[in-house]
């Protein structure tokens, strides 16, 4: 009975403690929420944040492209969003004909017109639409005109198949294709940063099998229930100006680690390549082939260009990275990819453009590229366009 009594007591002595305060919690949530409505009229007149236009989720691929049973996925049509971190804040428009690009591009051109090929470089991860190589190299050339085809993740399989499928409908006269460390690994599997993709295999004759296709659907290409807190997350990035600086400024007060490299980056610098390598080598060679080939018939100029890997020229960077795999100085080679595509392009009759000496020689190679994200920033596909419109003017007499 008298733990009853006492149990009564403290509950009574809780109320009372509640009724209390409660005035006073009522009265901070009051202030609270009149700040919060004060703050977000001040941003919205003076310092507005991009919201995000999109009621999803943002990231390259989930986003922005959607499954193909062909590609494995490709860009969406008429979708725009935020793709932003703490380094960047980039709004991403799909036409639509599936291109990130502002504007919808006739099939019959008026000029003499180049396209662009490649991963998440040639894409602009990162940078806005008018950032990218390919926009600065339009710039720069007179009376041309450059279209971007990139696809974040695509490796030069996916190129092969979306140059027969889509690319040549658009009239090229000159098709560039960026090649990255990672092509290799991304032509030689049939699953690339969790989404599946073809693949193509060696037939026993020496001929090129294209499997895995239709390529299995991902779950998450289909639309998914998200949690109410999510969905809360969602509205405000895409109705709040307060929320979406609060955003921005988690970021900067907890950034991400500092991208170091990837195992790409490294074996595809190895001098003695693994056998496993050495089939996703010849494989990647066999599609060039096959695209210097049917660009061949349609006369059109081919050319490959080699992205630089910013751990390749950071040299107290690479040396640690090796140290830390242990792998000595004697086992690899810096220019192997160099001279990888300078031989592809004379057994495959296609062009080839080495940015790499061009990069290396460059005073602050950091500049180029973001800090803790690998890819160029807006400042490194600038630089790779003048390369680039040197490159064509002297070889080609373009622009």
């Amino acid at each position: 009975m008298q733990i009853i009594r006492k149990s009564q007591y403290v509950f009574q002595k809780f109320i009372k403690k509640v009724r209390k305060i409660l005035p006073n919690l009522i009265l901070l949530l009051f202030v609270i929420v009149i700040c919060v409505i004060f703050f977000e009229i001040v941003l919205r007149f003076f310092y507005p944040q991009p919201l995000n236009p999109i009621f999803l989720p943002t990231d390259d691929r989930g986003t922005f492209a959607e499954y193909d049973a062909i590609l494995g996925w490709r860009l969406k049509s008429n979708i725009e969003g935020l793709f932003f971190s703490n380094e960047y804040n980039t709004n991403i428009k799909n036409n639509a004909q599936g291109l990130r690009m502002g504007r919808n591009v006739p099939l019959k051109k008026s000029k003499y017109r180049i396209a662009f090929l490649g991963d998440s470089f040639i894409w602009g991860f990162g940078v806005n639409e008018h950032e990218r190589v390919s926009e600065y190299l339009e710039k720069e050339l007179e009376n041309v005109e450059v279209l971007n085809f990139g696809v974040s993740g695509y490796g030069t399989d996916q190129y092969y198949l979306q140059l027969n499928r889509t690319v040549l409908k658009f009239r090229p006269d000159m098709v560039i294709v960026g090649f990255y460390a990672n092509d290799l690994e991304d032509t030689g599997n049939n699953v690339r940063y969790s989404y599946p993709k073809p693949l193509f295999k060696l037939a026993d004759d020496g001929s090129l099998n294209l499997t895995n296709v239709p390529v299995p659907k991902k779950v998450e290409w289909d639309a998914r229930e998200y949690s109410f807190l999510t969905k809360l997350k969602f509205f405000l990035s895409h109705k709040s100006h307060v929320f979406f600086l609060f955003k921005r400024v988690l970021f900067r007060l907890y950034p991400y680690q500092e991208h170091t490299y990837d195992p790409s980056e490294i074996s595809i610098i190895l001098k003695e390549y693994p056998k496993d390598y050495q089939v996703y080598n010849q494989l990647n060679e066999m599609l060039y082939c096959k695209m210097a080939e049917m660009l061949r018939e349609h006369n059109i100029t081919f050319i490959v260009i080699n992205i630089p890997p910013k751990i390749h020229l950071l040299q107290d960077k690479f040396s640690n990275t090796l140290k830390e795999l242990q792998i000595d100085s004697d086992e690899i080679d810096i220019n192997k990819p160099s001279m990888m595509l300078h031989n592809l392009s004379i057994n495959c009759g296609l062009d080839f453009i080495d940015l790499y000496p061009y990069f290396r020689e460059y005073k602050d190679k950091e500049r180029l590229y973001f800090w803790y994200d690998p890819h160029w920033n807006p400042l490194g596909h600038k630089y790779a366009a003048k390369i680039l419109s040197k490159e064509l003017k002297d070889r080609y007499n373009i622009g």
